[in-house]
């Protein structure tokens, strides 16, 4: 979709990114996509669980019980 129709159309635009990612075009390069929030959920999931396996594979998972304690560590330090 070029970005004037985009712009002119955004409400097809929206209806259109509830079924697909929509690419928007200006002078003939991609410049955004437009897509639903369960796709924006799913991607955030998936980067964030191959970040946590990189940092597994490289020592630097705290694991739950640091997790935890580093939480409640930044909880009580606004007290």
């Amino acid at each position: 979709m070029i970005a004037s129709e985009a712009k002119n159309g955004f409400g097809k635009l929206i209806d259109a990114a509830q079924r697909h990612p929509v690419a928007i075009n200006r002078r003939g390069r991609r410049v955004a996509f437009v897509i639903s929030p369960a796709d924006m959920e799913a991607m955030e999931d998936h980067y964030l669980g191959m970040r946590a396996m990189e940092a597994m594979r490289n020592g630097k998972f705290l694991g739950v019980k640091k997790s935890e304690a580093f939480l409640k560590s930044l909880l009580h330090a606004r007290d």
